[in-house]
């Protein structure tokens, strides 16, 4: 009953009776809302409920509901067909409606001008009148909004292309500019849209790139200079050191170094590592020093193979670096070796066992980056360029030393000693300070070699000279004359300090016998030589005179009976 009453109240129908269809209307029962109009009644359950069998008084709706004993009670919704129901339908159609019950008057409403009609029996027999509409109009109207929407279109399709296609053509044209190397080109920005973000992004892009070839161009310069003076260097001094420090310098500005060393065999001790050129801090005070095989760079060296990357707590690649070498966050390092070592025992070729004749060192890649293969590559090239620079100096000291040495005893030639006697006698001159010259005899040594042979006579030659040098000074100058002659150039020497060393020569040669070869086998030989003594600022004061004067003294000793001395009469 609630429920009734809430739909009532609602207007959802006009009446609920508690009885069926076929009983509502004419039997008396308990009804909510409107009262139950008696009559024709259409079932708007069914398809075709209404048989013409008297005017519509209702459309109704029965249902059956299960009571809380188990029962079922049946319940009837209506609403009532008047008037008003029918005024509010064709308000909504907006068309006029007869309802065709069978009634001498049909129920009309609507007011509109119908100009045609249609019949209908779907739950209420109807006849429904609309108005008469002429499509030509119609027709007309579509057609012209249809040419708009298409000039619309086309005016549409020509700003889109304005608007996309014009950016797109001007992006390509500078793309064709920036690959013809034109990289100061610029896209004009339109807008905000997708394409004006494209425009940016390239605009970004080229300057970018621009900036890259400006650096590259930058470095590509001071790479030419400093090749040229590489270069330049290279072919205008033998000196070792000028030519390290521009390969190093040029190195470092190619990989971008904050610092380097180029490391050389040691002359006198081939396991051991020297600084021969440096630049940038490196963390030490005193010049790198380092063995073969220690530290770092030593291991580097022994190993012959390059090797890059950082160090981390003082190590690198499990080797720790060593006090005396360079401090530095990041290292490449690249070994140098020279060709096959000549059979020679010239102490100007250092190396080591393996030939590697020292190592090109960087430290510090500007920025902090960390040293990459490709700068092992560029390091390789002036490695090499060391290495070259190193054998072609030691080359050149040594023909420069073979075109002054005798070949046969190692002493200076005569051609030196021509040169060190002017030099000697200008500065003896100048600082009127004394400078002695010893001119050496062997006594009968025309006997040797005849007796024994010419081989013979090289032996004692060079066991005369390795003597002779034995007991002069390091500034002293031995030089072979000619033949079986020697001299000895004693600077800062008076009469009688060469006295006293052509007095200990005089002895060291006749003291001992000479050991030497021939065909019967091992022999010994007693030698003797003479000497003559003259001094410069004493016995003559040019290089010809003091040579003259101990020539014309070392006759007297021959004269005075041979091994022994004798000094140029003043």
């Amino acid at each position: 009953m609630e429920m009734a009453q809430l739909v009532v109240d609602r207007k959802v129908v006009d009446g609920v009776v508690f009885t069926g269809l076929q009983d509502a209307g004419s039997t008396a029962g308990p009804d909510v809302g409107a009262p139950a109009p008696d009559g024709a009644w259409v079932d708007c359950g069914e398809a075709a409920a209404y048989a013409g069998t008297g005017p519509i008084v209702a459309l109704g709706a029965q249902a059956e509901v299960q009571n809380a004993d188990g029962t079922t009670a049946v319940f009837s919704a209506f609403r009532i067909v008047d008037q008003e129901f029918l005024s509010r339908i064709a308000r909504v159609a907006d068309a006029e409606l007869v309802l065709l019950d069978g009634r001498a008057d049909p129920m009309r409403v609507g007011g509109v001008d119908a100009g045609r009609w249609d019949d209908t029996d779907l739950f209420l027999p109807l006849s429904i009148g609309t108005v008469a509409t002429s499509v030509t109009p119609m027709y007309w109207t579509l057609a012209a909004m249809v040419a708009a929407s298409g000039l619309c279109a086309v005016g549409l399709a020509a700003w889109l292309a304005r608007s996309t296609t014009r950016p797109l053509h001007e992006l390509a044209d500078a793309a064709e500019r920036v690959s013809e190397g034109d990289l100061d080109v610029r896209v004009p920005v339109h807008g905000r849209d997708e394409v004006a973000h494209l425009a940016l992004a390239f605009n970004r892009m080229t300057a970018q790139t621009q900036a890259y070839v400006n650096a590259l161009t930058a470095s590509r310069d001071q790479m030419r200079g400093q090749l040229g003076r590489l270069g330049q260097t290279l072919t205008a001094t033998l000196d070792l050191d000028r030519i390290l420090e521009v390969i190093l310098d040029t190195a470092m500005v190619t990989a971008g170094a904050e610092a380097g060393v180029v490391m050389l065999v040691d002359v006198d001790d081939a396991d051991q590592l020297r600084q021969r050129a440096g630049e940038g801090n490196l963390g030490i005070d005193q010049p790198a020093t380092i063995r073969l095989g220690e530290g770092i760079i030593g291991s580097i060296a022994a190993s012959g193979a390059p090797a890059h990357g950082r160090i981390t707590d003082g190590r690198f690649e499990g080797r720790r670096r060593a006090d005396t070498e360079p401090d530095a966050r990041s290292i490449v390092a690249v070994p140098f070796e020279g060709r096959a070592p000549a059979e020679s025992d010239d102490p100007g070729a250092p190396r080591t066992e393996s030939g590697v004749l020292g190592v090109l060192v960087l430290y510090n890649r500007i920025a902090g980056d960390d040293f990459e293969p490709g700068d092992v590559d560029t390091l390789r090239t002036f490695a090499g360029q060391a290495s070259v620079a190193v054998e072609n100096v030691l080359l050149h000291r040594q023909a420069q030393r073979l075109s002054l040495t005798d070949p046969l005893t190692g002493l200076w030639n005569y051609r030196f000693m021509q040169t060190s006697l002017r030099r000697e006698a200008e500065r003896s001159r100048r600082y009127h300070r004394p400078s002695a010259l010893l001119a050496i005899d062997l006594d009968r040594f025309k006997t040797v070699n005849d007796t024994y042979g010419h081989p013979v006579g090289d032996q004692v030659l060079t066991e005369l000279a390795r003597r002779i040098t034995g007991q002069i000074r390091e500034v002293d100058l031995a030089f072979r004359h000619g033949g079986e002659e020697f001299m000895v150039l004693l600077p800062e020497t008076d009469a009688a300090g060469a006295t006293a060393v052509a007095e200990r020569l005089g002895r060291s040669v006749a003291a001992r016998p000479f050991k030497v070869n021939d065909a019967s086998g091992g022999r010994e030989l007693r030698v003797t030589v003479s000497i003559g003594v003259a001094v410069l600022g004493e016995h003559a004061d040019t290089a010809s005179e003091v040579l003259a004067a101990a020539d014309e003294a070392l006759y007297a000793a021959k004269a005075a009976g041979r091994d022994t001395w004798r000094v140029a009469p003043v």
